[in-house]
């Protein structure tokens, strides 16, 4: 609109006629929906390319889950089996190797695409909303994220179900409502039920959730049942996948490799252990005394091959089946100074994890991503990652925000879930411990960058003030 200056003698000679608006901001808002699906197109060619160009590659832990798959559906050996269930029935819809990788390759284009998109909804529309998206679809790229995607194993539906649980609880932070209660109990469900260490991060964040919902009983005297069926829905989740995890016996393989690494190889550790009813101590004793020193930056460990010690072998399998896992379930709780030590000591006390590569997993024909490495640094770069999430956040207030809040929680979740991933065996550690990294790194970077975004001044734009402008006139017509 603009004002016929030439014929306004007042306030009710003012003339405005209607042209079109060719202000920035409408230029802006077009490039604020295209370049976001722009980049997420990007994203999701390259992650197509690199899981499908190529031969599926094969594990021998991809022939656990190929023989619950050949199950019927609707059997105790599919259900409650030697893995857990929901790769195995992402194989048996799919029905090939081929089919597998292609299929969790557009699940993980799906999964973190909405995971950036909800991220993007934290900060103001514009360059801010774009880059936000742009950065955590490149985080998304990262090799130790992306390299799973032509394996036929867990890895790579389990980074999706993570993607998808995050974003679910950022959205049911921000406004809860029934339909988003529902999405955090499903995505949960399907994360309990990728792997078996993914029980605990549903169980406790249930239970933070109901510590919450119990504290506003308290303080407001009502009942949030929004929140409460939340956290009733999650902990039932981790009950009944934790319940199949322990019916089924799947650990006790995990803790004797434990054993093996972390408690056989030391004479103290194993009185403590013949103290509370293991057999054959002193036999193990002999057995590490004699094995040969491990290569340098390896751990030594003690293996069920030596033939001296093979007639005391059945007895203390018989006593790992039956009481094994109790009884480092009891190690565990009464040594907690070990369980925060234990995982810094070098060399790690583990084998076949390849001295911690993650890229011993990956294809050797890959092409890295360009920002990967950015975006996935050094772990010691989350440290000052971390303050520059939290200084903005004490500066502006940003922390005392629910949404905040919740991310924060999901990354300390993520340490915790590393944590019981690590003490849950004793190899290839570095694979089974890389969900939880992931959930720590998307937590740091997400929180730094909706601090960043909200600290950083909005340049007063040329459309912002013609906007103004307008309004103005508009209400000296309408005098």
């Amino acid at each position: 609109m603009t004002i016929d200056a030439a014929t306004a003698t007042g306030p009710a000679d003012v003339h405005v006629r209607t042209e079109p608006d060719h202000s920035p901001r409408r230029a802006g808002d077009v490039i604020g929906l295209v370049a976001p699906l722009i980049g997420w197109c990007g994203f999701a060619g390259y992650v197509y390319w690199q899981g499908t160009t190529g031969t599926p590659i094969i594990w021998t832990d991809t022939a656990s889950y190929i023989t619950v798959a050949a199950h019927p559906l609707w059997s105790t050996g599919f259900w409650a089996g030697q893995r857990p269930p929901l790769v195995p029935l992402m194989m048996k819809l799919v029905g090939t190797n081929t089919g597998f990788v292609t299929f969790q390759c557009l699940v993980a284009v799906a999964a973190w695409g909405v995971l950036a998109f909800t991220v993007g909804r934290l900060v103001a529309p514009g360059w801010r909303r774009v880059v936000s998206i742009w950065i955590v679809l490149g985080f998304a790229t990262s090799t130790p994220i992306i390299l799973w995607n032509r394996s036929v194993l867990s890895e790579s539906l389990s980074m999706s179900f993570l993607a998808l649980l995050m974003a679910a609880a950022i959205q049911a932070a921000r406004r809860l409502s029934w339909p988003r209660v529902l999405s955090v109990v499903a995505a949960g469900l399907a994360f309990a039920a990728t792997r078996d260490a993914q029980v605990w991060t549903v169980a406790l964040l249930g239970i933070v959730i109901g510590l919450v919902a119990l504290t506003t009983i308290l303080r407001e005297r009502r009942l949030p049942r929004k929140a409460v069926a939340l956290a009733a829905g999650l902990v039932v989740v981790a009950a009944l996948t934790g319940w199949v995890v322990v019916h089924t016996g799947r650990t006790r393989e995990n803790v004797a490799n434990v054993l093996y690494v972390r408690i056989f190889p030391f004479p103290a550790r194993v009185a403590w252990f013949a103290q509370h009813g293991m057999p054959a101590a002193a036999a193990i004793d002999r057995s590490m005394d004699s094995t040969p020193a491990p290569s340098p930056g390896a751990a030594k460990v003690f293996w069920t091959t030596d033939p001296t010690f093979a007639p005391h072998e059945p007895t203390l399998q018989r006593w790992i089946v039956n009481h094994g896992q109790a009884t480092y379930f009891r190690w565990l709780v009464t040594h907690p100074v070990y369980v925060i030590t234990e995982p810094l000591v070098r060399p790690e006390r583990s084998f076949n994890f390849d001295n911690g590569l993650l890229t011993f997993y990956a294809s050797p024909d890959r092409v890295g991503s360009p920002v990967g490495a950015l975006l996935w640094p050094a772990w010691w770069w989350l440290l000052p990652l971390s303050v520059i999430a939290l200084v903005p956040a004490a500066v502006t207030g940003l922390w005392r925000d629910r949404t905040w809040r919740t991310i924060v929680l999901l990354g300390g979740l993520g340490v915790i879930t590393m944590l019981i991933a690590w003490h849950g065996d004793g190899q290839e550690v570095t694979r089974h411990t890389v969900e939880g990294f992931a959930e720590v790194r998307a937590s740091v970077l997400i929180v730094a960058l909706v601090g960043v975004m909200h600290v950083v001044p909005e340049k007063r734009r040329r459309g912002a003030h013609l906007a103004g402008t307008r309004s103005r006139v508009s209400e000296i017509a309408a005098h």
